[in-house]
């Protein structure tokens, strides 16, 4: 089965907290990129504790007429261009009927899958991948991983080894090994690699990392 990663670029200064509804059902393929600036710097907490499985970064731009839009635009391109020859859909979450010209053009250009909606709920969202196998449900109702030693052994192995292929120096492969094993079958455990590795790396160097070991998690 193919998975398709959709990116979902957030318009906050236009469509503010409503245009998160519907983000706690997003799973581990999806992307969340909010951007604003300092005349909307006031971020529900909600929001940010409650996004599905999805990663979530945000992007705070210099205030400006249509600055936000700008930057977004720029980002979308940015996101076109380092995934080529991935299945991704890209979804700009806002009002503003002028994105509609830029949606126009990149599928023009490179039959990019890109749309606009007010909402996450709105939008086109690709359906809920199926849960992970070797999850159980704890008393608590939390989900604790199944996972051996000996898989966790076998597993910091596995990305290593893809690690050393992309070539990255052997400080970064054992702490992302580590970072992976750790998260493994756990609640949110995909998005708590992607956001420590962004968060380390930066975000095009982390991405690149992250596609590399996010099927291990």
């Amino acid at each position: 089965m193919i998975v398709i990663e959709t990116y979902y670029l957030i318009d906050y200064e236009n469509v503010g907290k409503e245009g998160f509804s519907g983000c706690e059902k997003l799973t581990g393929t999806d992307y969340i990129h909010l951007f604003y600036t300092e005349n909307n710097n006031k971020i529900d907490l909600d929001i940010l504790n409650n996004h599905g499985e999805a990663a979530i970064i945000t992007h705070k731009v210099a205030a400006g007429k249509q600055s936000a839009d700008i930057h977004l635009s720029s980002y979308l391109g940015y996101f076109i261009g380092i995934n080529q020859g991935k299945e991704c859909s890209y979804i700009i979450i806002s009002k503003d009927t002028d994105f509609d010209k830029v949606i126009e053009f990149w599928k023009a250009e490179k039959k990019v899958k890109v749309s606009r909606a007010q909402n996450i709920k709105q939008s086109a969202a690709p359906a809920a991948q199926p849960k992970q196998q070797g999850k159980m449900k704890s008393v608590l109702g939390k989900e604790v991983s199944k996972i051996s030693g000996a898989d966790k052994i076998k597993r910091n192995g596995e990305v290593q080894k893809a690690l050393s292929q992309g070539k990255w120096e052997s400080k970064i492969i054992n702490d992302v090994a580590s970072l992976v094993v750790k998260n493994i079958g756990t609640k949110n455990g995909k998005q708590q690699v992607y956001h420590k590795i962004v968060s380390k790396y930066g975000q095009e160097e982390g991405l690149k990392i992250y596609n590399c070991v996010k099927k291990y998690v």
